[in-house]
This record gives C-alpha cells, sequence and structure tokens, in this order.
C-alpha cells in the first residue's frame, strides 16, 4: 500500500503539470510536459543517488528493511518491489553483484 502511494506521489507533479498545460495549449503539449516533469524528477533522483553514494546506501538500507518486513507479512510483490528498489541503490552507490557493471 505503502509503495502506491509512492508510486502516485511520483506521478502527482506530472499530472498537475498536464493538467495546467492542457487549459492553455491542449492535449499534445500538455502530454508531452507531463511526461517531461514525471521523467525529470525519476532521472534527477538517480543521479542525486549515483552522486551521492551515502545517500544511495541509506535508501537501500531502508528499502531492505521494508522488503523484510513486507516478506514477514506474505506481501511477496511489495517485497519483490522493495528488493529492486534496494537494487538499483547499491548499483547507484557502486556496490554490485559481480558481473555487474556499471
Amino acid at each position: 500500500m505503502l509503495l502506491a502511494v509512492l508510486c502516485l506521489l511520483a506521478l502527482a507533479p506530472g499530472t498537475y503539470t498536464a493538467w495546467r498545460v492542457h487549459h492553455r495549449h491542449g492535449w499534445a503539449w500538455a502530454i508531452a510536459a507531463g511526461t517531461a516533469v514525471t521523467v525529470g524528477l525519476a532521472c534527477g533522483l538517480l543521479v542525486s543517488l549515483i552522486v551521492m553514494a551515502p545517500l544511495a546506501i541509506l535508501a537501500a538500507t531502508g528499502s531492505i528493511l521494508a522488503a523484510l518486513r513486507a516478506y514477514d507479512r506474505g506481501r511477496v510483490f511489495v517485497a519483490s518491489a522493495w528488493t529492486g528498489v534496494a537494487s538499483v541503490c547499491l548499483w547507484c552507490a557502486g556496490i554490485a553483484w559481480p558481473g555487474w557493471t556499471r
């Protein structure tokens, strides 16, 4: 449930931008602007994790704890999503399994 809320919150700025642009310029510009804002925020987060390794390690630690809690509650899909987030954070920090390249 928390992961779904986080995903919706990540889409909120792009949705709001698209709604505001739609009233002035139409749907084509609205979709382009909303997509640009949403992708820009995701790329900004990844760049900040790559540049600042301690932030990525902290985010990975929190994701691992959330995944363990979800596995304990029997929520396999949610736990797998948190595991994926932890993997991306560890990759951004430069900590990876042998064979992974950066």
